[in-house]
């Protein structure tokens, strides 16, 4: 899902995909969903304040079930967050995400 996420081109993906390989995962939230913590990297902080891609989660008949968001703490990886407009969703597979840019968002 990271890797999917950091796929796109915006401002600040580079250093971002430079943090990706030595991150790593934990359990996030307690509420029953899939969303991870990324912790373990140590560089510098960046400007980035956000990143402007998001999986959007589908079912298997193409009805959107909610989204994983990928979310940055001073322009460093802070975590995966499992978004539902329902019930809590586990980690989806890649199968049952769609790579989209938010709307509205301008890349500077």
């Amino acid at each position: 899902m990271l890797d999917a996420i950091l796929a796109g081109d915006f401002p600040g993906v580079d250093n971002l995909r430079e943090q990706a390989v030595t991150v790593r995962a934990r359990r996030g939230c307690t509420c029953g969903c899939g969303t991870i913590e990324l912790v373990g990297y140590d560089g510098p902080p960046d400007g980035l304040t956000s990143v402007p891609d998001e999986l959007t989660i589908v079912d298997d008949a193409g009805e959107i079930l909610g989204s994983v968001l990928l979310l940055t703490t001073h322009g460093q990886l802070s975590s995966l967050e499992v978004a539902s407009y329902g019930d809590p969703l586990p980690m989806p597979d890649l199968g049952h995400a769609q790579l989209e840019r938010r709307p509205g968002t301008v890349l500077g």
